[in-house]
C-alpha cells in the first residue's frame, strides 16, 4: 500500500504562527518587575527616613531601578511619602509608601551609597542586593543612652569654651545640655513633635544652666551654648539642597519644620529666662 508523500514547501505555504508566550514566562517577568520595583522603593524609603535630600533619594532610586534593568523610572517624594514608577517594555508597575521621618543616619546613607555601586558594578543579583538590602534594613543597636546623653554635653560645652566660657561656664553647659538631651530623647521615643520636646527640653537645659550661671565668670556663653543641641541643622541643609534643585515643596516643608522646632527653643528659652530672672 503505498503512502502519501508529504507535500513539499515551497514559497507560497505561509509560514507557522509563532507560538504566544507561555503564561508562566510572563508570570516570571511580572514577578522580576515587582522585585525590581519593591527593591528600588524600599532603598528610596530608608534614604528619606534617614535624612537624605529629595534629589538624593530621587537619584538613588532610579540608579537601582536602571542598574535592573528598567527602561523608564518615574519618582515621587514628598515630605511624608515616597512613590516609583518603572518601565520594562510595555509593563509598568507603580508603587507608594509612608515614609516617617526617623532623624539623621549618616552611616546608612554611606551604606546604601555603597550597596548601589555593588549593584552597578554587578556585583551583586537582584536576590543578593534584597538580602543586602534586608540586611542594612535592620536596625543595628545605637549607643547606649547614657554614652549619647553625655557626648551631646561635651559637645554644647565645647561650644561654650568657643564662645570665650570658663572652666566653670564649661561644665554647668555640659550639665545642662546633657539633662535636656535626655529629655528630648525620652519624648521623641513617645513621638511627641519637634514642637513639644524643642521646647521642653531647652527650658529644662537652660533653666538648669541658668540655677548654676552664678558659678561662672562668664554665664552668657554658659546660656547661648546649653540649646545648640535643638539646633535643626539636617533639615535645613536639606532643604536648601531641595530648593537649590526645585524640589520647592520638600523645601518649604523643611523649612517650616525647621521653623517651627527653632520657635519652640525661643519659647523654651524665654520660659526658663523668666523663671530664673534674667
Amino acid at each position: 500500500m503505498n503512502r502519501l508523500a508529504p507535500p513539499v514547501p515551497n514559497d507560497l505555504t505561509p509560514a507557522p504562527s509563532p507560538c504566544p508566550a507561555p503564561p508562566a514566562i510572563e508570570a516570571t517577568a511580572s514577578m522580576a518587575l515587582s522585585r525590581v520595583l519593591n527593591l528600588a522603593l524600599q532603598a528610596g524609603l530608608l534614604a528619606h527616613q534617614s535624612g537624605s535630600a529629595t534629589h538624593a533619594t530621587s537619584l538613588l532610586m532610579q540608579r537601582v531601578a536602571r542598574c535592573l534593568g528598567a527602561e523608564r523610572v518615574d519618582v515621587l517624594i514628598s515630605s511624608t511619602n515616597v512613590g516609583i514608577t518603572i518601565t520594562v517594555g510595555n509593563q509598568s508597575e507603580t508603587a507608594m509608601r509612608k515614609a516617617p521621618h526617623l532623624g539623621a543616619d549618616f552611616a546608612l546613607l554611606c551604606a546604601l551609597t555603597r550597596w548601589v555601586r555593588q549593584l552597578e558594578d554587578h556585583a551583586l543579583t537582584l536576590a543578593g542586593a534584597e538580602d543586602a538590602l534586608a540586611a542594612l534594613a535592620t536596625p543595628c543597636p545605637h549607643y547606649p543612652l547614657p554614652l549619647v546623653v553625655g557626648m551631646v554635653g561635651l559637645a554644647c560645652g565645647g561650644f561654650a569654651a568657643l564662645f570665650g566660657g570658663d572652666p566653670v561656664a564649661i561644665a554647668i553647659t555640659t550639665l545642662g545640655a546633657a539633662c535636656g538631651s535626655a529629655v528630648k530623647t525620652w519624648l521623641a521615643r513617645r513621638h511627641f513633635s519637634p514642637a513639644v520636646f524643642a521646647t521642653v527640653a531647652s527650658f529644662v537645659a537652660l533653666l538648669l544652666t541658668g540655677a548654676l550661671r552664678g558659678l561662672s565668670a562668664t554665664p552668657s556663653a554658659a546660656l547661648a551654648a546649653s540649646v545648640l543641641f535643638l539646633i535643626p541643622g539636617v533639615p535645613l541643609i536639606n532643604a536648601a539642597s531641595d530648593l537649590l534643585n526645585a524640589n520647592y515643596l520638600n523645601g518649604m516643608v523643611r523649612l517650616t519644620l525647621s521653623a517651627v522646632v527653632v520657635f519652640g527653643i525661643a519659647l523654651g528659652m524665654s520660659l526658663a529666662l523668666r523663671m530664673i530672672g534674667l
